[in-house]
């Protein structure tokens, strides 16, 4: 099952938003086959695996050998049809004898089913071997399907007195070319960039990750945006370039828009940032990496939406007339202070950077 794991984790970010899933084969207490889910849309581990075998001994003895088998497996076999058939078929067509999984699948269509349909064919499966190593893996798949939202981590990149930007807007650069290279490995992990609209029309990015650090498929993340409708007007923004989706969420909308890839995904007067999420959630969003500006950062630290806060912090002081990156108001005792635990911190070029998670 280790070894599972670490094919597993070969499937990188070119899978997502599906989990990261492997498998191994055994035969005799020998390793008969192994495989990963390489990229989304494409074969999936268990599928891999016999196809490893196929290839290794040929058919007919591949057919011999994969008969009574058993297959460890870092997730609960897919039973139903998607980009693919479903796994659990392939194991009853070769005959796997034992089935142990790592974990159930969080997914509601899933959950449970895939072993019910292996039992019922005959096949002993255990769950649960390495499971809190296998969940590790695939933290923000979990997340989403348990939580109902998708995993929020926040970047702020900062001076040493809590700075984002010099009081004329200028922010390039804070931090160095190290750090912002690091950023980009954490973009090409996410499912998608969120940024309000004020940051969109004041800096103009692409929010996408860079061509020498995207992944094999150069499946790139989505790009979300937090306000004004007016942005469907304009042509000359770089979040349009490429196919990647660009999904505005706003309580009203112009009509015009001629952007192939824009979705128009509309707020309730009333409703909470939450709720948003929610919504974010259903466009396959596992997680999504929260990138400015200051209203928004404040946003979601004051409703307790961070899961994952990462600070790189430049050795510069950018002075009290500097734009702050959060605006979060004191609490009347120390003891209400919104508290996050250091889970790792380095240093990356010039700057430090810091992990942290939401404490419970």
């Amino acid at each position: 099952m280790q070894e599972a794991i670490n094919l597993a984790l070969k499937g990188s970010a070119d899978v997502r938003p599906n989990p990261k899933v492997g498998c191994i084969l055994v035969k005799n207490k020998e390793i008969i086959g192994k495989g990963y889910h390489k990229k989304y849309g494409g074969y999936h581990a268990e599928v891999n695996a016999f196809n490893y075998c196929i290839k290794k001994y040929g058919k007919d003895k591949a057919v011999e050998l994969l008969s009574d088998a058993t297959a460890y497996i870092t997730l609960e076999p897919c039973s139903i049809f998607s980009k693919t058939p479903p796994c659990t078929s392939s194991l009853i067509k070769y005959g796997v004898k034992n089935v142990f999984c790592a974990s159930l699948d969080p997914n509601k269509k899933i959950n449970g089913k895939g072993v019910k349909i292996l039992r019922e064919n005959g096949i002993n499966v255990e769950v649960g071997l390495l499971k809190e190593q296998a969940l590790s893996i695939n933290q923000d798949f979990f997340f989403r399907h348990k939580k109902g939202r998708p995993f929020i981590r926040m970047k702020i990149a900062q001076s040493l007195d809590a700075k984002i930007a010099l009081s004329s807007g200028d922010s390039k650069w804070i931090t160095s070319k190290k750090s912002r290279d690091d950023v980009q490995e954490i973009r090409k992990s996410s499912d998608g960039i969120l940024v309000g609209s004020g940051t969109i029309l004041k800096d103009n990015p692409r929010l996408n990750v860079r061509k020498n650090i995207t992944s094999i498929n150069g499946k790139q993340p989505k790009k979300i945006i937090l306000g004004s409708s007016f942005l469907t007007k304009e042509n000359d923004l770089k979040i349009y370039d490429g196919k990647s989706e660009v999904i505005i969420c706003s309580q009203e909308f112009s009509s015009y828009s001629k952007k192939d890839n824009l979705i128009k995904l509309p707020i309730k007067k009333n409703s909470t940032l939450k709720d948003t999420l929610k919504e974010l959630s259903k466009h396959e969003l596992n997680s999504i990496l929260v990138e400015g500006g200051s209203k928004v950062f404040t946003s979601f630290l004051k409703e307790g939406l961070v899961d994952e806060l990462i600070l790189y912090i430049s050795p510069k002081f950018l002075g009290k007339d500097s734009i702050d990156s959060l605006f979060i108001d004191s609490p009347d005792y120390l003891k209400d202070a919104r508290k996050f635990k250091i889970y790792d911190s380095m240093l990356v070029g010039d700057d430090i950077k810091i992990i942290m998670r939401k404490k419970k």
